[in-house]
């Protein structure tokens, strides 16, 4: 009999991989939203003393604006931390040994695969449910904390429309965090399109389940659509939405969970941004740990680097610019989905097909050389 050492089970190399990968993506995440956050407080720490909030106030802001800035930069810290790993492997010949052990470049890709699903689906689960409640609760802060808010005249800007169902409203100003509305009109149509009516109130106070109007007044049209009637409004003044939801509709993005999304696109929710947006935001969040599997594949080439060629080898610059131009070609394409000019879930895949075509030509014409 021949003594013979028990290979290392494979569970063991997937372990020290993804691990190795998973702590260098933080750092670059870490890094790479340090970054955006100064950047982000760079503009608004001088509104946020001047309100004398202080301290309190900045790290409040950076930490409810935190989760959005960390999901817009994760598919790029995945792919610098993957590059580091791979960079510094074939550098010190451990690609080199792994290959000569029998491991081919997609049975290192399957190797890694544990590290992109587990950090795609934390990001698909925070982006639908952790960013929103967070962007609300940032949106509902600041707003609170404005005194001038519901004072002076609102720029034709800030209006904020919406609609639900046929119905379209729009808000003049909104003042302690959705609670306090000011010049408020509530349009009513038929199912053709056509208006039939108006309310309109100067201001409207949310408290203890209720819309409570002061100064509201009916406008409606006669049978002949040729005269308006204006007639003095009751306490009935209602809108179809919650402090809570104004303040979302107020946003410039759709930082809306799945639930939000399909009550918008099925069943007439309160929505002010496009139908298109909304679809967006949900395929979105389902293509993303695809975006993150073609940032892996479009960082294998850096494995066929010689060595003995050190940092000199400019394959890593063309590999860092390579995931740089997915991400502004993704970019691009969502804005067409954005528009409605692309469907959505053709909007959200193309870039990352395209990446992925990218990504397996340049490892097979490395293959070949």
């Amino acid at each position: 009999m021949t003594d013979s050492t028990p290979p290392m089970p494979r569970f063991v190399l997937i372990k020290a991989l993804n691990r190795a990968l998973l702590g260098r993506f933080m750092l670059c995440g870490v890094v790479l939203v340090s970054l955006l956050e100064i950047l982000a407080l760079m503009e608004k720490t001088t509104p946020i003393l001047n309100r004398h909030l202080g301290i309190r106030g900045i790290l409040t802001f950076a930490f409810l604006h935190l989760p959005a800035l960390s999901i817009d930069i994760l598919p790029l810290a995945f792919m610098v931390g993957t590059l580091f790993l791979l960079t510094q492997m074939t550098l010190s010949s451990e690609i080199s040994a792994l290959r000569a052990a029998g491991l081919s470049t997609p049975s290192l890709y399957r190797l890694l695969l544990p590290a992109v699903l587990i950090v795609g689906l934390c990001g698909t689960c925070a982006q639908y449910w952790l960013v929103p409640a967070c962007e609300n609760a940032l949106t509902t802060w600041w707003n609170r904390t404005d005194s001038l808010a519901g004072q002076d005249a609102q720029p034709e800007d800030d209006i904020l429309w919406f609609r639900a169902g046929p119905t379209l409203v729009r808000i003049g100003q909104i003042a302690q965090g959705g609670y306090f509305l000011r010049d408020v009109t509530i349009y009513h149509r038929d199912a053709t399109g056509l208006l039939t009516g108006t309310e309109h109130t100067n201001t409207l106070t949310y408290t203890q389940g209720r819309w409570h109007p002061d100064g509201a007044q009916d406008l409606s049209l006669s049978e002949d659509k040729s005269f308006v009637n204006v007639t003095r409004g009751d306490s009935t003044f209602i809108i179809p939405a919650t402090p809570s939801t104004i303040m979302t509709l107020s946003q410039n993005g759709a930082f809306v969970t799945p639930g939000q999304i399909s009550a918008i696109l099925h069943r007439g929710a309160p929505a002010s941004l496009p139908r298109a947006t909304y679809r967006m935001a949900l395929f979105g969040g389902m293509i993303l740990p695809l975006e993150i599997a073609v940032m892996l594949l479009l960082t294998l080439p850096v494995i066929y680097i010689p060595p003995r060629a050190g940092l000199r080898n400019p394959l890593p610059v063309y590999v860092l610019g390579a995931g740089m131009g997915f991400v502004i070609l993704q970019g691009m394409i969502s804005a067409l989905g954005n528009a409605g000019t692309l469907p959505a879930p053709l909007a959200v895949s193309v870039g990352p097909l395209l990446g992925a075509l990218l990504g397996l030509t340049w490892v097979l014409r490395m293959e070949e050389r």
